[in-house]
């Protein structure tokens, strides 16, 4: 398993663990509501929003890095194309003479 997914698991039995310990009602005022709600149930709710804002950032990184990765793939592919036409001229300008320069 990866690394990182373990140390998930742990952050989220922690703040589980830590939720259940703290679940008595509190009072949140946030914008224009008042709300009267369990301690754990914000801190449940905080973590999965934390949660997925992680998320959409790591699948925008993804989403770049494969984009960048395609544009290199491409180029590679050109070049590669280049570099067998070029070795073609120059075995016709120079019979004989492409064997010792890849040796």
């Amino acid at each position: 398993m990866d690394w990182r997914f373990i140390l998930s698991l742990i952050f989220a039995l922690v703040v589980a663990i830590f939720a259940l310990q703290n679940a008595e009602t509190v009072n949140i005022s946030f914008l224009l509501m008042d709300l009267s709600i369990s301690q754990a149930l914000v801190i449940f709710i905080s973590a999965i929003f934390g949660a997925a804002t992680v998320m959409m950032l790591s699948i925008i990184r993804w989403i770049k890095l494969k984009s960048k990765i395609k544009s290199s793939l491409k180029t590679i592919t050109l070049l590669e194309e280049e570099n067998k036409k070029l070795k073609l001229k120059l075995e016709e300008t120079m019979p004989g003479k492409l064997e010792t320069i890849d040796n």
